[in-house]
């Protein structure tokens, strides 16, 4: 096993050690960080710019840090509401965010958000779509620039528009695809290979993904 292996490995091992709610104690997630600062000096692309295609993927949060260290206690399972999912475009309705995915594609340079959802009850799912572009500086070879543009909610397969209005509590015949004033957010990718991707967010967010296989949720990687 090389060094980077085991890096990744012990990171992994990390993650997961979470407590029962999700949360880590001090000790875990300093590890967390330290791992991640062991192994970003290592990235076989330094330059994200240069390997845009081996970085397109749709990808899957396994550690998300919303912000700075204080509220590095968030899990990825957790109570929120479709007004913080959606850059205040729709109401303060309550969910359950149970998946995040993160779809970049370099064919329209999507840059997209792609959120499992659930009513606090868990009766009703739906997807929450933040559609993105991003762009990237020659002189800023990791970062990745990125205008979210609009929000989408979904309704699964064999579930209609209206009945997921209903079942979500917004109201009947709202839009539920809405355009967004681009917030302007950027997202450093410090590490990435074929299975892991590391990236720092301009507020201050650490987030670890994994390399999904197969079809995306919001556009097509085939």
């Amino acid at each position: 096993m090389s060094d980077v292996d085991g890096l990744k490995q012990d990171l992994r091992a990390a993650i997961d050690a979470c407590q029962s709610d999700g949360t880590y104690d001090d000790a875990t997630f300093d590890r967390i960080h330290a791992l991640i600062g062991e192994l970003v000096p290592l990235t076989p692309v330094p330059r994200p710019l240069d390997r845009q295609d081996f970085v397109a993927s749709p990808w899957a949060s396994h550690f998300a840090q919303f912000g700075p260290r204080h509220t590095a206690g968030k899990p990825i399972r957790h109570v929120s509401s479709l007004k913080l999912q959606s850059f205040n475009t729709f109401g303060d309705v309550p969910v359950k965010v149970h998946e995040i995915d993160q779809e970049i594609r370099v064919e329209g340079r999507h840059y997209n958000n792609v959120t499992e959802i659930t009513t606090p009850d868990e009766a009703h799912s739906a997807r929450l779509i933040v559609w993105g572009r991003y762009d990237i500086a020659q002189d800023q070879p990791q970062r990745y620039s990125v205008e979210f543009y609009a929000v989408e909610i979904v309704p699964p397969e064999g579930v209609s528009s209206e009945d997921l209005r209903e079942q979500f509590g917004l109201e009947p015949g709202s839009d539920l695809r809405r355009e967004l004033k681009p917030p302007k957010l950027h997202s450093d990718v410090v590490y990435c290979d074929e299975d892991m991707r590391i990236n720092f967010g301009s507020m201050g967010g650490v987030y670890v993904m994994n390399r999904r296989a197969g079809p995306g949720k919001s556009v097509s990687f085939s």
